[in-house]
């Protein structure tokens, strides 16, 4: 099976470590750069206590969905997962290929790292052209569709992987999507692009000013 990516950019592989709790990409031996859902759980409204307290079996779900769909554009033959939800992760990841993946006009990247000068990186689900429109694409599953506001931070994470990609590789990317899928089949598609776009990316830098500043005021402290 032959892969379904088309390699535009010579993408990098960046690995992670945690320090205090929060996750780090390592750009180079002596470049550590805090990751977009660290910056963002760091700086919410929501104590952090709350956002630790995961479920295992969606988590587990949707980690096994975004490997299925992972080898899918690789063109890798899946592995055996020895799991009970195997079986629900693939058939969701199905219903992403039929209703996203398929109506892509190309695919840059399946899981692509990128980062934002020395201040921030993260992990993008899938990055290609929809309707001739540069889209970054991040898919989640869930018990059920989520409203507009629930979205909010996974809009500003796709906000800041648009900045950090535009500054990497030089590109002019016009927009973002969610795409949800939950545990009965059912999916969704939210897209924002011109001047919404606009807006996300100004409010994720905003959260990024704040999180340096609660750092520096840490350090100061200290």
């Amino acid at each position: 099976m032959a892969s379904k990516i088309t390699n535009r950019f010579d993408y990098q592989i960046y690995t992670t470590n945690k320090v205090n709790n929060l996750r780090y990409y390592c750009l180079s031996e002596n470049i550590n750069v805090p990751s977009v859902t660290s910056i963002l759980r760091s700086t919410g409204s929501r104590p952090n206590s709350k956002q630790t307290k995961k479920v295992t079996y969606p988590m587990e779900i949707g980690d096994m969905m975004h490997q299925y769909l992972q080898q899918y554009l690789k063109g890798e033959s899946n592995m055996t997962i020895n799991s009970s939800q195997a079986s629900l992760a693939e058939s969701l990841g199905k219903i992403v290929i039929e209703n996203l993946i398929n109506g892509l006009d190309e695919i840059w990247g399946s899981e692509v790292s990128v980062h934002y000068k020395d201040e921030y990186a993260g992990t993008i689900d899938l990055i290609g052209l929809l309707d001739n429109k540069v889209c970054i694409i991040d898919y989640k599953s869930s018990y059920r569709t989520k409203t507009i506001s629930e979205l909010e931070d996974y809009f500003l994470q796709c906000a800041a992987y648009v900045i950090a990609h535009d500054w990497q590789y030089d590109t002019n990317i016009d927009s973002i999507m969610i795409f949800q899928v939950t545990r009965s089949g059912e999916y969704e598609m939210n897209l924002i692009d011109g001047d919404e776009l606009i807006i996300y990316k100004e409010k994720w830098l905003k959260r990024l000013t704040v999180f340096y500043d609660k750092i520096s005021n840490v350090e100061n402290y200290t």
